[in-house]
């Protein structure tokens, strides 16, 4: 089939061909935006978990009493040391919200009947756990929000 127009001869088949064309490449071009945008979403929220997963260590882990936001683990002093995830229930009531770096969102503590909340969550945020002992030998959790 032809058609005949002012500048020649034009085949129905030569633009359905071109259309099919362009539609592929619109559809790769969305396919490819697509990707990109969960790609970004991902590394997003590889982000947040990785500092999450490092405030809670880092709570745990260390010793602050001049900022206890950045480790509010027991120090023994007969041992002259830190005692990794035995926390210190004086130096978790020190902390302050205001001091919380710009991830850090809300810290909670969930122990016996006991729970402790420091902060609020907001925004997308991602929530590291981690078992903990109190300083008189009590089981818990304590929850680490980051957010964005």
């Amino acid at each position: 089939m032809k058609s005949i127009t002012n500048k020649g001869i034009v085949s129905t088949d030569a633009v359905i061909a071109l259309l099919a064309v362009l539609l592929m490449i619109f559809l790769m071009i969305n396919s490819l935006n697509e990707t990109i945008i969960k790609n970004k979403e991902t590394k997003n929220l590889f982000y947040l978990k990785s500092k999450a997963v490092f405030f809670a260590d880092s709570l745990i882990k260390n010793s602050n009493e001049i900022n206890p936001e950045k480790g509010i683990a027991f120090y023994n002093k007969e041992k002259k040391r830190v005692e990794e995830n035995k926390i210190d229930l004086t130096l978790l009531k020190k902390i302050r919200k205001e001091k919380f770096t710009e991830y850090l969102k809300e810290i909670k503590l969930e122990f016996g009947e006991e729970k402790i909340q420091i902060g609020k969550k907001e925004g997308s945020c991602f929530e590291a756990r981690r078992f903990i002992l109190t300083e008189k030998k009590e089981k818990g959790v304590i929850f680490v929000s980051a957010c964005n």
